[in-house]
């Protein structure tokens, strides 16, 4: 047995509960904050900015220090950012944290995907998985929290904190176990190919979950219906993520996306023509397999330099950027189902790209 290995996977699975807790719950935020501080929408709505922006410029600073950076010193963001969100008594101190926590985030994420797949070698991509599904629980739960104790984000954040101070303390031993250095790796290979999947299928999923309610809406669904097929629709994500930790290291690393993007555009078309009731839910699943699928591959192409991490992670957050934006901006012209008729149309060209691809990516 090996404990640093064990410690940072109990770290990371451990933190990455606090992580899928804080991307769910900044949404549920802002409108609290409103009341709280008395600041328009457009206010509140810097603190999710806040949070992302962080996030990226953490995977950014990734890129040129990640030799030197040890769980612990990116979990610390973490705890530090939770604790002050949750005492922060007026909108500025709630941004600071914000933006500390969202930069440990940005960090964490570098680091415990990187490293658990390298240090357990062939049941590397398992160990993702787990990090993945427990993340889709944190983000199940922590809404769930939030309503049960009446719409206070304290807990939440002050659970956020707990989680984040525990995988600290459980990552003494890790130090840089799974850590390649950029001698040791030789060399960075960038591959434009599988950053371009990487990027349309993270663009799809922060769709998915970011504009599915309003499209089902749009499609003539209650909020109340369109709220509960969303919850539907992530623990079909969790399902699928908790089916990777079993199956994962069975799959060739890109036929984990092949599968994610084919099922999306056959899922798209069915809520497009027939139910986007039944379809949507079932989109999840595309949801759940999207990241894994690209990040292992991407990582197995690119090589183990310590900064292909960081260089994945960040075409994804771009992608999670843009993508909204440009599905919101077009989905207005293609009538009450336009939404999945571009999920259906992107996702089934970029199986056929992907298919196309399979050797080179199998290479």
């Amino acid at each position: 047995m090996n404990s640093p290995r064990f410690a940072l996977l109990l770290s990371g699975l451990v933190s990455f509960v606090a992580l899928g807790a804080a991307m769910a719950i900044t949404g549920a935020a802002v409108p609290v904050y409103e009341r709280m501080f008395g600041i328009p929408t457009a206010t509140a709505g810097l603190l999710v900015s806040a949070l992302w922006l962080a996030c990226l410029a953490g995977v950014v600073t990734m890129y040129f220090v990640s030799e030197h950076v040890t769980p612990r010193m990116a979990l610390s963001g973490m705890v530090v950012g939770s604790a002050l969100l949750a005492v922060a008594p007026n909108w500025s101190l709630t941004l600071v944290g914000a933006a500390v926590f969202g930069f440990g985030y940005g960090l964490s994420a570098a680091v415990f995907n990187a490293r658990l797949l390298v240090s357990w070698g062939q049941t590397g991509p398992s160990k993702v998985s787990m990090l993945n599904a427990v993340f889709s629980a944190g983000a199940i739960a922590a809404p769930g929290l939030f309503g049960l104790i009446g719409g206070d984000l304290r807990p939440v954040y002050w659970g956020m904190a707990g989680l984040s101070a525990l995988g600290w303390v459980l990552s003494g031993p890790a130090g840089q176990v799974g850590l390649v250095s950029r001698a040791e790796a030789g060399g960075l290979r960038l591959n434009l190919p599988v950053l371009a999947f990487a990027a349309l299928g993270v663009a799809c999923e922060a769709s998915l979950a970011g504009l599915g309610p309003s499209a089902l809406i749009r499609a003539g669904l209650s909020e109340g219906k369109a709220a509960t097929l969303l919850s539907l629709f992530f623990i079909a994500a969790l399902v699928a993520r908790l089916g990777l930790v079993l199956f994962a290291h069975r799959l060739a690393d890109f036929a984990v996306y092949v599968i994610a993007v084919a099922w999306a555009a056959v899922c798209g078309l069915g809520a497009a023509t027939l139910s986007a009731a039944f379809f949507f839910p079932l989109l999840g699943v595309s949801a759940g397999l999207f990241f894994q699928g690209a990040f292992v591959p991407a990582t197995r192409k690119m090589g183990a330099d310590p900064r292909v991490s960081p260089i994945i992670l960040g075409v994804g957050l771009v992608g999670a950027t843009l993508g909204p934006q440009v599905f919101a901006r077009t989905m207005d012209g293609l009538g009450s189902h336009g939404f999945f008729w571009l999920v259906a149309g992107l996702m089934g060209a970029t199986t056929l790209a992907a298919l196309a691809s399979w050797r080179g990516m199998a290479r």
